[in-house]
């Protein structure tokens, strides 16, 4: 009967299964402006891989973290009998999770809910990670070019920049830290704040690979050499910027993947952690050419 089933282009109607046995073996993803930018391939690559493995299907929807668009988005996955839900963000930040979901987690980022797992990078120690990077190769002069937005992982990333300075013995200079907006020009004009001065950094650890192209930009304005007279440390490993800049960019790999593969995993075998809370998942440093040792006298 199977194989004239198969022969017949039988399909398995899983809803209809899910109705008689309660279960469609379905993961629902509900995005907060986050299906359609290039942060998240990783995630949305390893929740498939994962679900695939496992034999699961998977329901993309993003509400723009908007709440009627939210509520919406709760209503269909609710509809087609999600069995488990991603609450998945762009960027690190609080999530508001409804009242009425349950079985959920969140995906890179924390809920408003202390009943709601949440995975994270590890913000702080991948700072620490970079600068300590840059301090290894004999850099004391270390800028730290930001973002002017208020974010949970600006702070994170610059406590720890000035935290691991004042552990090397150095006193953290607040007019090495310069915050800018995202667009390319006013990353320029941050970085152009930083590097076209006297005495100006030998090093410069960046918020973002956005950033670090920025001070890229502005340092061949300048006619400053990277690595040799300037090394620059950037954070996401974003590829299309950090292996497309010359000299490819050295950089904190985000584990979008990572955090997404266990994630999923853990809510399908309903084995997430108890009691609820944020679990930190550590970001590689990546070296490529754009660190060097400290030019001589620096």
């Amino acid at each position: 009967m199977r194989a004239a089933a198969e022969d017949l282009g039988y399909v398995r109607d899983a809803l209809a299964g899910g109705m008689r046995n309660r279960r469609t073996r379905t993961v629902g993803v509900l995005g907060v402006r986050v299906l359609s930018t290039p942060y998240a391939v990783a995630m949305i690559d390893a929740i498939l891989s994962a679900c695939a493995e496992l034999g699961w299907s998977v329901l993309l929807t993003d509400s723009g973290g908007e709440p009627e668009p939210t509520r919406r988005a709760v209503r269909e996955l609710r509809s087609r009998r999600v069995d488990v839900i991603v609450h998945a963000a762009m960027y690190h930040q609080q999530v508001r999770v409804p009242a009425e979901l349950d079985n959920v987690a969140v995906l890179n980022g924390f809920a408003d809910r202390d009943d709601v797992v949440g995975v994270v990078p590890d913000e702080e120690a991948a700072a620490r990670a970079a600068v300590t990077h840059l301090l290894e190769l004999g850099h004391r002069r270390i800028g730290h070019l930001t973002q002017d937005v208020c974010a949970v992982a600006i702070g994170m990333r610059r406590a720890a920049y000035e935290t691991t300075l004042r552990e090397a013995g150095i006193t953290p200079d607040p007019d090495l830290v310069i915050a800018a907006g995202q667009h390319p020009e006013q990353a320029d004009a941050g970085a152009r704040r930083l590097l076209d001065r006297q005495n100006r950094p030998t090093a410069v650890f960046c918020y973002n690979d956005g950033m670090a192209a920025g001070v890229y930009r502005t340092a061949a304005a300048l006619g400053i050499s990277i690595p040799e007279q300037l090394s620059v440390v950037g954070f996401d490993d974003l590829r299309l910027i950090s292996t497309n800049l010359a000299p490819q960019l050295t950089t904190m790999r985000l584990p979008h993947y990572e955090m997404a593969d266990w994630l999923v995993r853990r809510l399908i075998h309903d084995d997430l952690p108890e009691p609820a809370g944020i679990h930190r998942f550590p970001c590689d440093l990546i070296v490529r050419n754009s660190t060097a040792p400290a030019p001589p006298g620096a």
